[in-house]
């Protein structure tokens, strides 16, 4: 039989999880978004309750074995409280996956304070002139004794601006497209390394930046993985992080609903709650709708992740499809609360800022679906 239910576990985690996000993430939302600093505070208590160590190495404090169902209610429910701190566990477990690829010294280094929430790692990927076509990119690795030299600007980086060090993809001079790409552990206050500020119109805590390398000297210890397969790499990874960005996206969505819902039973007008207004009433059951079917995609994508079964099309579907429904809902439920909706003092209109940012980040709708139709007539079907 067909079964759509979770875990015992995971439905005890859930609702763990959802208290925190009411108690603790919630009530400093709207003030923590509107700041570009970092909220390493709120950071640590994601990694006292364990969430930044999902699938990670038990020996750094990690949980061990990658669960990605369990990856996608974390950053589902933590996004009814703070939608820029869910991303947190997605982020460093993609920086993870990386740095597990690592020599011993790198990841004692890293990994623990990664997994306690004490500092961060950022991936730095996207250049100027290669945004979508990540493997466009022209930061180089010149190899010299001892280790490499980094030239080269990196991009729209998120956490750039509070980042210890940065997962850093440069290809050795003269080679092309995915050939000849690496990863570098790179300490940004090492000599020739210059960080600046990009601030956005959302997801300003994140601290998106631009990283600026000049010469800079990588030692042979910092490679990750093995050279020339760092994009592949990374890419892989990148079926895993949507699905659970999308997640992400409808938990903002969730809770900007339901604070819809209850100001629409609380307002009247015309002598009657909004809530009674056949034209509203309907538009909220049809974002429900779209909701419920946008978050059964990311959770199959992650089911398939689970049982090794491929899942390349469903991550992409997960990753343009529902940023665009959530966006939808928010703006939706800022309308409900007519212009206190859209003033300052309302988390509605900072999570629409905020979630608008999935719209182009990790990859635009644009990107995905040129990945979900090649899927298609490779396999001769729609159906997945």
């Amino acid at each position: 039989m067909v079964s759509f239910a979770f875990t015992d576990e995971h439905e005890e985690f859930r609702k763990t999880l959802t208290a925190f996000s009411d108690r603790v993430l919630l009530p400093g939302y709207r003030d923590r978004a509107a700041s570009t600093e970092f909220p390493f505070d709120i950071l640590q208590k994601l990694g006292d309750i364990g969430l930044l160590g999902i699938g990670l190495p038990e020996q750094y404090g990690g949980t061990g074995t990658e669960d990605p169902i369990l990856l996608g209610i974390a950053t589902e429910t933590l996004a009814y409280g703070d939608v820029n701190m869910a991303s947190a566990p997605v982020q460093i477990g993609l920086v993870a996956s990386q740095l597990a690829l690592c020599r011993d010294e790198v990841q004692d280094r890293y990994l623990p304070p990664l997994i306690r929430g004490e500092q961060t790692v950022a991936i730095a990927l996207t250049e100027p002139g290669s945004g979508s076509d990540a493997s466009a990119l022209r930061t180089t690795a010149t190899a010299v004794e001892g280790g490499w030299r980094l030239n080269g600007e990196k991009t729209a980086i998120s956490w750039a601006m509070n980042a210890t060090a940065a997962l850093v993809y440069a290809r050795e001079p003269g080679s092309e497209r995915a050939r000849g790409v690496s990863c570098f552990v790179v300490p940004l206050d090492a000599d020739g390394v210059t960080v600046s500020h990009m601030p956005g119109m959302g997801c300003l805590p994140l601290g998106w930046g631009s990283i600026h390398l000049s010469d800079v000297f990588i030692p042979e210890s910092h490679l990750v993985g093995e050279l020339g397969k760092g994009f592949h790499s990374v890419m892989e990874h990148f079926d895993f992080s949507r699905a659970a960005l999308g997640l992400m996206c409808l938990g903002a969505a969730k809770q900007s609903l339901e604070e819809a819902a209850e100001y629409a039973q609380q307002r009247e007008t015309f002598g009657q709650p909004l809530s009674e207004h056949q034209g509203l009433a309907f538009q909220f059951a049809e974002h429900a709708t779209y909701l419920e079917g946008a978050r059964w995609i990311c959770y199959r994508a992650l089911w398939l992740r689970e049982i090794a079964q491929p899942h390349t099309a469903l991550a992409s579907m997960s990753k343009w499809w529902p940023p665009v429904v959530a966006k939808n809902a928010i703006e939706f439920a800022m309308r409900v609360h007519g212009n206190l909706g859209y003033s300052t003092e309302s988390p509605l209109q900072q999570r629409y800022r905020d979630v608008t940012a999935y719209l182009v980040a990790d990859g635009t709708a644009e990107i995905q679906k040129r990945i979900i139709a090649k899927d298609i007539f490779a396999r001769g079907t729609v159906s997945l």
